[in-house]
């Protein structure tokens, strides 16, 4: 019997990649972008329709957390990620059939500046904008009274894949010899490729988790490790580093806050790997080459 799956935010990097890896597995899949049925990111409207009969909701629905952190940013990076969670939780409580799984993003903001200490799901909260953005995010999908459904907060890492993301930045600077450290290159980068969060994603909906679950590699590379080892594969040797200042500079210019590049999260996947998850890119090299092979 062919399953049906509602990823909202379909239309985004991770939203269209897992509907793509749904669809090649036998799922149905269901997109809901701004616009799709009425759907606005806060509203009830026809799009609730779709979640009767469906055996899971997938949920990206968020701004950008690259945008420059004014006043007014801030409080859409925040409000969007709140409105999206509390009206699919009310829709859900109405459904006559309510979906048995409810994923909803979350990120390894939740963690803050944590320098070298391993966090697997059951660290504290940090400090900061975006350790308070993802705590509310995560407290408005526990408040959602749904006895019958299942859910996850997913706090994903930085996702490599082909063509979009943060790998085609990344792959640009590295291939014009600025790809060096940033900062003083030691802070951890939990990351994982798009296939393994697809995956990750599918293998949660089949199995019995709830609550975190962090969507990063086995293997968080400190910074300095990442830009040699994407300097390595696009054949670049230099890479000119960009020190704290000039990230503060760039902020105040447009650019995203430091603490998005700064931030030291060693974040380890202890939750999936417990409960059997393995992963096809478990290191950063093969993770890198693969991305930049498919994007050429």
């Amino acid at each position: 019997m062919e399953r049906k799956a509602v990823i909202v935010g379909s239309s985004g990097f991770l939203g269209e990649y897992l509907r793509r890896h749904l669809e090649s597995v036998g799922w149905q899949v269901v997109g809901l972008s701004r616009g799709d049925r009425g759907w606005d990111g806060k509203s009830r409207g026809s799009w609730e329709s779709q979640l009767t009969g469906a055996s899971a909701v997938i949920n990206y629905a968020g701004a950008p957390i690259t945008l420059p952190w004014t006043s007014t940013n801030r409080d859409s990076i925040l409000s969007s990620r709140l409105d999206s969670t509390r009206v699919l939780g009310q829709a859900m409580l109405d459904s006559k059939a309510p979906p048995p799984v409810w994923i909803n993003a979350s990120a390894v903001g939740f963690y803050g500046d944590r320098k070298d200490e391993i966090l697997d799901e059951f660290a504290p909260a940090g400090t900061g904008f975006l350790a308070e953005v993802c705590l509310a995010w995560e407290d408005a999908l526990v408040e959602a009274t749904l006895a019958a459904t299942r859910r996850i907060a997913l706090r994903t890492g930085i996702v490599l894949g082909p063509g979009g993301g943060a790998m085609a930045p990344l792959d640009k600077l590295a291939r014009l010899g600025l790809g060096g450290d940033l900062g003083n290159g030691k802070s951890w980068m939990p990351w994982i490729h798009i296939k393994d969060h697809a995956r990750m994603v599918e293998f949660l909906i089949e199995s019995h988790l709830s609550g975190p679950v962090n969507a990063v590699g086995p293997a968080p590379a400190r910074n300095h490790e990442f830009a040699q080892t994407l300097r390595q594969i696009v054949g670049c040797p230099i890479g000119i580093p960009t020190p704290a200042f000039a990230l503060t500079l760039a902020s105040k210019l447009g650019g995203p806050d430091p603490s998005v590049l700064l931030n030291s999260t060693r974040v380890v996947p202890k939750q999936a790997q417990q409960a059997g998850f393995t992963f096809d890119f478990s290191d950063l090299g093969s993770a890198l080459a693969d991305c930049l092979r498919l994007s050429r």
